[in-house]
């Protein structure tokens, strides 16, 4: 028997960590950080549930910190094998370890004398965890140990992500990773995988179909028009990595189009940035309306008004700029990074709108403000919240209720195969599992428990 076993993202979004085990092997696909509350926090520091040494390699779906930020926790506790991934994911992930490694450390040093846990690894941890990425193409099987491989698929989620068909013990597992919305602003469609015996499928919005008559240009030039009307400020919270290169994308296109105001637009995120040159030169993994534009328009994440500040004392010259002006800044889910010095100074206003267009988890300043917080805590400073607050969904990376659908349909289930829903609330993983349910009855249909396992 093979069996996958559950030790994140089950009954909740992050922390995604899946072990499987053979008669003779045991893999890892995945090693998150839980993000959110302080509880779920809480759980990155409690002790890995298998021994680390035991495990023969990792499989890494994408780059987003809830799937790759305890890679070092495990390579810490003994972990020597390799951690395989498409090149696009390991320069990423090499990029978003070291900056979570250094605001983690930061805020070791903060609460220095203070009675405190200390840090999840060190930085040899770190280190180690980097020589040990082995990236490999999409679609182009990769032996494990004997008979067992892997295969990646493009998910469509962001640059490089992927699913991953893994062999092993003569069972084919399939695990969707986080799967992108169609369409996508620069990726292709998440790739169809044929066959497998047990699919372990993200459900981020299962039960739920996204909103699709809004355009996100319109979206944008609405919210640029309603801040210039006022001279106020836009505040744009964007994840470092996709998030933040389609809104430059999408800028761009609006200026092409002469529909961008002459404001000044500021990217304010060092790990953006960085990232920024990832894609820059991985042009290869762009959908085909994305590449062609790309072969007459070299610069397709440039355009007038662009101001790129890497540095702290360049960020802190934002502040000299009157409005009306534009920023978009890490973090994605507010809490910390150089949006948080921006919410500070312009929540308060009624002239400032803060787009809010990615998901914001439990237990985060982002979910705060979104459920209609009053007033805000920043560095021990009370704020109170005066801002227009617009949440739009249609730029959520996400596969939503159709897509899911769509991804899982076009996977043959052998008889007997089961579907295991992970990566969701429990709430929408519910109704995922039950219009699952509806539309596949003589499928075994479940939903992921912390720490239980399920054999096929």
């Amino acid at each position: 028997m093979t069996k996958v076993s559950f030790f994140g993202a089950a009954g909740e979004v992050t922390g995604s960590n899946f072990l499987i085990e053979t008669e003779e092997r045991k893999y890892v696909v995945d090693c998150g950080l839980f993000q959110g509350s302080d509880q779920n926090t809480e759980h990155n520091d409690e002790p890995l549930a298998y021994n680390a040494e035991e495990i023969e390699a990792v499989v890494v779906t994408h780059a987003h910190l809830d799937h790759i930020g305890r890679l070092p926790v495990l390579v810490k506790n003994g972990f020597k094998g390799p951690i395989y991934m498409t090149a696009a994911t390991a320069e990423l992930t090499g990029l978003v370890l070291k900056d979570a490694f250094h605001i983690m450390m930061s805020n070791f040093e903060r609460r220095e004398g203070e009675e405190q846990k200390p840090m999840l690894y060190e930085e040899a941890d770190l280190n180690r965890t980097l020589d040990m990425f082995k990236p490999i193409p999409y679609h182009k099987p990769q032996t494990l140990f004997g008979e067992d491989s892997v295969t990646l698929f493009d998910a469509g989620h962001i640059l490089g992500s992927s699913s991953a068909l893994v062999r092993a013990g003569e069972k084919t597992l399939v695990f969707s990773g986080d799967l992108g919305h169609w369409p996508n602003t620069l990726l292709p469609h998440p790739d169809k995988i044929g066959a497998a015996d047990m699919v372990i499928t993200e459900a981020t919005y299962g039960g739920v179909e996204r909103e699709k008559k809004q355009d996100k240009l319109e979206v944008i030039k609405s919210a640029i028009d309603w801040v210039q009307e006022r001279h106020g400020v836009l505040l744009i919270p964007a994840f470092s990595v996709e998030r933040s290169q389609e809104l430059l994308y999408l800028l761009h296109e609006l200026n092409k189009l002469h529909q961008l105001p002459h404001m000044p637009i500021y990217f304010d995120s060092p790990l953006g940035i960085e990232a920024l040159e990832v894609f820059k030169h991985h042009q290869e993994l762009y959908s085909a309306e994305v590449k062609k534009e790309e072969s007459t328009d070299r610069e397709i994440f440039d355009f007038s008004g662009l101001v790129i500040t890497p540095t702290s004392d360049e960020s802190k010259e934002i502040n000299d700029e009157p409005p009306p002006k534009i920023i978009i800044a890490g973090s994605g889910m507010m809490d910390g990074g150089r949006i948080a010095h921006h919410l500070k100074r312009y929540i308060s206003h009624p002239n400032t709108l803060l787009l809010v267009v990615g998901y914001q988890a439990e237990g985060t300043l982002g979910r705060a403000i979104v459920d209609g917080a009053k007033e805000i805590m920043i560095t021990d400073d009370r704020i109170p919240v005066h801002a227009k607050v617009e949440v739009v969904d249609i730029f959520s990376g996400h596969a939503d209720n159709d897509d899911l659908i769509e991804w899982l349909k076009n996977i043959h289930l052998s008889t007997g195969g089961k579907v295991v829903i992970v990566h969701s609330d429990p709430d929408r993983s519910k109704v995922y599992c039950d219009e699952l349910k509806k539309i596949m009855p003589q499928t075994d249909i479940s939903v992921a428990v912390i720490g239980e396992s399920v054999g096929i």
